[in-house]
């Protein structure tokens, strides 16, 4: 009877709190107020002199890429599904190599207003293919948090984030697919008594496509995704203060996909509950470790054979044997759907290694090596994801490899070069792909300390 009982009051309260939250965080004032505050403070005339450089920090950069299989096209792939003839003939000549610039200008804002923080980053980006022109593209990118804190016992953050972007090549081959993604967050953690914590938060996320006339079908992969978090944490009085955690967390998602796919009558619409425990500590002082890992339930509006139930976790191993030297170890199984590029969720798991060292105080090197297996299953992609289920196999295993030298000659200029690998096995019908590249980067940021 209480089971029931549960049932029937708290559902009807998270759809009410999602309909309120949703309404508020697409509301005008929300998106506008981090910056409307930023412009009323920063240029107040007392201060202005002292803005540039210091709350104000315009930058820029420029990056030169030079890659193989610059649109990832894959070794079995037919020409016939590529409208574009100079793409077309690189395939039929087996020549994909391509160099691109990136230019980009924008601008940091960082404010702090008793102990309330605000902070901003505005770019603008523009991208410029030497061979595959059809390619070229405008990145624009704007984001702005309010960290707040009131007492000593609440604190937490508010703020949005638009991104327009050319959707990575992984799943759709050869495709100018330019997505914008807004997302809108308020979360917030209660310092009830010294030893525990109460958390909670919501994020809506909002996924558009703009494909082009060829290729309107891609708008199946447009969502909203409105997500609540909540969780308690112990607050562990060893190591730094507020650093050692353990909790349980409680995450609900629901996601809307408002156009089905063209050529399968299928509603992607899904609810996913997931009930996790999580531990963040500082081992030693040289050392540390973030482990989250639970139970993930999955049900889909339609085709019951992609429902989901079973066990997700990450965990994240940090640890600096020098002062000079690093390396973070990150371990996965997860269920999603990565960088949202299909319909569908895949079962993700792999491993990544991210190695570093301070050679002197202006020279860095860096690695970043991935692992990772996204299996489908019996996911049916091809009534969720029909218009790329050719490039999506049930198996694909993905590698990828960077090797990073950078320069810091003052402060505010960076330079860097780096190299890498990327390769895709698929038993997908157009198989997989290997790409090779290297690209070298400048950039300056004005009054950075």
């Amino acid at each position: 009877m209480k089971y029931l009982l549960s049932e029937v009051t708290v559902a009807p309260i998270c759809q009410y709190l999602k309909f309120i939250m949703t309404r508020l965080l697409r509301s005008i004032w929300l998106r506008f107020f981090v910056l409307g505050c930023m412009l009323l403070l920063f240029f107040a005339p007392p201060i202005y002199a002292q803005t540039i450089g210091k709350v104000i920090q315009p930058f820029g950069s420029y990056i030169f890429t030079a890659d193989d299989n610059i649109l990832r096209i894959r070794d079995k792939m037919n020409t016939d599904s590529i409208a574009n003839d100079s793409i077309r003939n690189a395939i039929i000549q087996k020549d994909l190599f391509d160099m691109t610039h990136r230019f980009t200008g924008g601008v940091i804002l960082q404010k702090e207003i008793s102990r309330q923080r605000l902070s901003a980053n505005f770019n603008y980006s523009r991208v410029q293919f030497d061979r595959f022109s059809i390619m070229d593209n405008n990145l624009k990118n704007f984001s702005g948090n309010w960290n707040w804190l009131i007492g000593n016992q609440l604190e937490g953050n508010m703020g949005a984030s638009y991104t327009q972007s050319l959707a990575p090549f992984l799943f759709q081959p050869g495709i100018k697919s330019i997505r914008t993604e807004l997302t809108e967050y308020i979360n917030g953690g209660w310092r009830f008594h010294p030893r525990w914590r109460l958390n909670g938060e919501f994020t809506h996320y909002d996924l558009g496509i703009k494909a082009p006339p060829e290729v309107p079908r891609l708008r199946f992969l447009e969502r909203t995704e409105n997500q609540f978090e909540g969780g308690i944490d112990y607050v562990s009085s060893h190591g730094k203060s507020g650093r050692n955690t353990v909790g349980v967390l409680f995450r609900h998602i629901s996601g809307n996909f408002p156009f089905e796919p063209t050529s399968a009558f299928i509603n992607n619409d899904y609810e996913q509950k997931e009930v996790m425990a999580k531990i963040n500590w500082d081992v030693t002082g040289k050392s540390s470790f973030q482990v989250r890992g639970g139970w993930v339930e999955r049900q889909n509006a339609s085709a019951v054979q992609r429902d989901f139930s079973g066990f997700n976790a990450r965990g994240i191993f940090q640890w600096r044997p020098t002062d000079k030297t690093g390396l973070t170890v990150s371990g996965w199984r997860e269920t999603a759907a990565r960088q949202n590029l299909t319909a569908s969720f895949s079962i993700n798991t792999g491993v990544s290694v991210i190695p570093f060292w301070n050679i002197t105080e202006k020279v860095r090197m860096e690695g970043d090596f991935l692992y990772e297996t996204r299996n489908f299953g019996n996911r049916v992609t091809n009534l969720s994801d029909p218009e790329i289920s050719s490039a999506l196999g049930v198996h694909n295993t993905i590698r990828n490899a960077t090797v990073r030298l950078v320069y810091n000659p003052y402060l505010g200029l960076e330079l860097s070069a780096s190299a890498y690998h990327a390769d895709l096995k698929s038993d997908s019908f157009f198989g997989g792909f290997n790409a090779n590249g290297a690209n070298v980067n400048l950039q300056y940021t004005y009054g950075q300390r």
